[in-house]
C-alpha cells in the first residue's frame, strides 16, 4: 500500500485481534493511555505505553509499512516539534562539541526527544483506534458514553449522525483531493518544484473543484438519507447493536495492568 493510499482516519479492513475489539473498551483503552502518556514526566515509564504501542502494531495485523507510511504523513510536524523544543530549551548543563560550548543543553536535548516519543505513541494509539474500527462503531461507542444526557433532553443520535457524517468525510476529501493533484500533474503541473509561493498559487487553483465536489457528495447524500426515511429526532433501532465478549475483558485487564504499571514504577 502506497503512502497516498492511506487515508489518515480511515478504517483498514482485517481479521486481527484489535479489529474484533469493541469499540466501547477500544474508546476507553485510548482515552485512558492518551492521559497517562501526556502526564508522564523525563522518566523510564515511558517504556510501558511504549511495548504496548509496539504491541497494538503488532496486533493490528496490517503491517509494518501502513504504520511508518502513515507516520510519515506527520513527519514535518514530529520535526518541528523536537527542533522548537530542543533549541528553546537552554536550561541544564550545555552541550559541548569539539571543545566549542553550544548554546544548546543536553536537558533540552531530553525534553525535546521525550515529547517527540510522546506524540509518536499517542499518533500510533490514535491510528489503531481508526484503522481498526469502523466510522460507524466509533460514533456507537461514543453514543454509549453520553447516552444517559437524553434524560435532560439532549438530541443525542443526531448530533452523533452529524459526528459519523464527519468522520466519513475526512478520508473521502483526503482521497479527492489525492486524485485532483495527480489529475493536474498528469497535466504537466508540478506541484513539487519552484518557489513556495508558487507552489501555494498551483494548489490554491484545486480548492474550488475540491469544495464543489464536497458539496456535490453532500447534496448526494442529504438525498440517499431522505430516500431511506431518514427523520431527525426519532428513535433509530440497529441491526448489529455492541456487545461485549472475553477478549473485551481481557483487553480491559491489559490496559489497567499498563495504566497500574505507569502510576507505581
Amino acid at each position: 500500500m502506497r503512502s497516498k493510499e492511506i487515508s489518515i482516519g480511515g478504517y483498514l479492513p482485517a481479521t486481527s485481534v484489535l479489529h474484533g475489539l469493541d469499540p466501547r473498551i477500544k474508546l476507553m483503552g485510548f482515552v485512558a493511555l492518551l492521559a497517562i502518556v501526556f502526564l508522564l514526566d523525563c522518566s523510564y515509564r515511558i517504556i510501558f505505553p511504549l511495548l504496548l504501542a509496539l504491541c497494538t502494531i503488532f496486533l493490528s495485523g496490517l503491517g509494518w509499512r501502513v504504520w511508518v507510511e502513515g507516520l510519515q504523513k506527520i513527519r514535518i510536524m514530529l520535526i518541528v516539534t523536537f527542533v522548537l523544543n530542543f533549541a528553546l530549551n537552554n536550561d541544564g548543563r550545555p552541550i559541548q562539541f569539539l571543545g566549542c560550548v553550544t548554546p544548546f543543553s543536553y536537558e533540552g536535548l531530553t525534553n525535546a526527544t521525550f515529547l517527540t516519543g510522546k506524540i509518536v505513541i499517542v499518533i500510533i494509539f490514535s491510528l489503531a483506534l481508526t484503522f481498526t474500527t469502523l466510522p460507524w462503531d466509533i460514533v456507537k461507542g461514543l453514543q454509549f458514553f453520553v447516552n444517559p444526557f437524553k434524560r435532560i433532553g439532549a438530541s443525542v443520535g443526531d448530533a452523533f449522525v452529524v459526528l459519523f457524517l464527519a468522520l466519513r468525510f475526512v478520508p473521502l476529501l483526503q482521497e479527492e483531493w489525492i486524485r485532483l493533484v495527480q489529475a493536474q500533474e498528469s497535466r504537466g503541473v508540478d506541484f513539487s518544484s519552484g518557489a513556495l509561493a508558487a507552489r501555494g498559487r498551483r494548489l490554491m487553483s484545486l480548492i474550488v473543484p475540491s469544495m464543489i465536489h464536497a458539496f456535490r457528495k453532500s447534496e448526494e447524500l442529504s438525498t440517499a438519507m431522505s430516500m431511506r426515511g431518514f427523520k431527525p429526532g426519532e428513535e433509530r433501532t440497529e441491526y448489529n447493536p455492541l456487545r461485549f465478549t472475553l477478549k473485551d475483558l481481557y483487553a480491559s485487564l491489559v490496559v489497567v495492568v499498563i495504566v497500574l504499571s505507569v502510576m507505581i514504577f
